[in-house]
């Protein structure tokens, strides 16, 4: 996977992805990291994106890394922006969104469907947002938080990859209830708005019951 990381990350990877979005609700540097850091291996072809919004991240993979990705999404304004997303950016064969609960995967899909899961975890600390949309998106308590990495865990096969994206402050925490599902992570990396900030986001990479050694990659920074 090191392959991609000879270049430094710049959101401009979303560049030619084109999503409908909410005044409230738009493409941020969480999603194009975590695209950034999705860059698949050979024997990944189906993903599934939990908390997909309007699509970016989905449509993003979908075109860059060739893959069928399907994104579930909890709030029905933002699934049906994603929907009308898919003609827009010509992914009618590849791309799939279901209005659906994370806790009702299981009523809704086989275990170990896909290679791949990813999010950009709806946990970010701070001042809870007034509008409805964008407090559902960001601010989940711990239990839901739990719901999405059981969610992964039951969606991804044997030896599948995750990646998520979250808030450096709850780092230690999240390697702890991932490792409880058999989610071992396995690499990370910190996204800084400048060399000299704390970072801001981390993403984190790994297996189901994968191998228990970790890789910190270079820092990376960008506004």
């Amino acid at each position: 996977m090191n392959e991609f990381l000879t270049r430094r990350f710049s959101s401009e990877i979303l560049r030619g992805i084109e999503t409908i979005d909410l005044p409230t609700h738009r493409p941020t540097h969480a999603s194009a990291f975590l695209v950034w850091y999705s860059k698949p291996t050979a024997d990944v072809k189906r993903v599934v994106e939990l908390g997909s919004g309007t699509g970016i991240v989905a449509f993003a993979l979908a075109k860059l890394y060739n893959l069928y990705v399907e994104g579930i999404e909890v709030q029905k304004e933002l699934f049906d922006l994603a929907v009308d997303g898919i003609k827009i950016n010509g992914l009618e064969d590849k791309v799939v969104f279901r209005n659906i609960d994370v806790r009702d995967i299981r009523s809704n899909y086989n275990t170990e469907t896909f290679d791949m899961v990813v999010s950009n975890l709806p946990f970010h600390i701070g001042k809870e947002s007034p509008n409805k949309i964008r407090k559902i998106s960001r601010n989940a308590d711990y239990d839901l938080l739990k719901d999405f990495i059981h969610g992964a865990s039951y969606l991804i096969r044997n030896k599948g990859t995750f990646v998520f994206a979250f808030s450096p402050k709850i780092l230690v925490e999240m390697i702890t209830l991932l490792e409880k599902q058999r989610l071992i992570v396995q690499r990370m990396c910190f996204l800084h708005g400048t060399p000299e900030k704390e970072a801001k986001l981390v993403v984190v990479r790994g297996k189901k019951n994968g191998g228990k050694h970790l890789i910190v990659d270079p820092p990376q920074w960008g506004v």
